[in-house]
């Protein structure tokens, strides 16, 4: 097999990545692994992190045969099928793990992640509100960005932008969240409030060249040449030669 594209790049049109967890069992972390099914699983799920994809197939294909019904074994498997664009595996070992244990967000929002990646958004943003509003799952923000980012590739973007939020309402400082509502903030005329998220955005994270080229265009809108000036030279010393700079000098002609 060959391994194709890993689950953070199956949103590039978003150039932002959907979260995806490791998988969470019943027994407790300081128990460990117990079962010789269950410590080859997490080898299994080490090599893969580690890019070691084939000895990783060996490992989870040898917990299967030590215990067929191992959730956590046919979740790793799933995502490991991914990591191979076998998409038909991926979805058989995600629904198998899901018969097993149903109640687990971590495994329902990797699902979700692999039903955007094919393009089956509005199943995604269902499972992601599931898991948001599970009782069991400790990050409620990621789910919630998780449903706005695929939401923008419907594209539903009233319900985006009130998942964005919400994620900013439970982590107000998550910078995938705020450059989102800062550029859907500008693509609707909206440029105070553009220029408040960006500002938000600048202090938790370092800027790329699309939050530069964002930038621009928002103090651009707000007849702020100073702070043009100062957020271009930031893209061109920065990004030189980029299609953002080149953009954002047609911006400012």
């Amino acid at each position: 097999m060959k391994a194709g594209r890993a689950r953070a790049a199956t949103l590039v049109l978003l150039c932002l990545s959907l979260v995806a967890c490791s998988s969470q069992q019943s027994r407790t972390p300081e128990d460990g692994p117990h079962t010789p099914a269950e410590i080859n699983a997490e080898l299994g799920m080490r090599y893969m992190q580690q890019g070691n994809l084939d000895v990783a197939l060996k490992k989870l294909k040898r917990a299967l045969e030590q215990d067929p019904d191992l959730a956590m074994a046919h979740h790793y498997m799933a995502l490991l099928y991914e990591r191979y664009d076998s998409t038909e595996e991926a979805e058989r070992h995600f629904r198998k793990a899901l018969s097993i244990t149903p109640d687990d967000p971590s495994l329902k929002n990797n699902y979700g992640v692999f039903l955007c990646g094919q393009e089956r958004y509005q199943e995604a943003v269902n499972i992601f509100l599931e898991v948001a509003k599970s009782p069991y799952y400790s990050r409620p923000e990621e789910a919630y960005e998780n449903a706005g980012l695929c939401a923008l590739r419907i594209p539903d973007t009233a319900n985006a932008e009130a998942y964005l939020r919400l994620a900013l309402k439970f982590d107000p400082l998550r910078p995938v969240s705020l450059f989102q509502m800062a550029r859907l903030s500008y693509e609707q005329g909206r440029y105070f409030p553009a220029r408040g998220f960006l500002q938000r955005f600048e202090r938790v994270s370092p800027h790329s060249a699309e939050s530069l080229l964002l930038a621009v265009k928002v103090e651009h809108e707000l007849e702020n040449e100073q702070t043009v000036a100062n957020y271009m030279k930031m893209l061109q010393d920065s990004y030189p030669g980029s299609a953002e700079l080149n953009e954002a000098r047609k911006v400012i002609r």
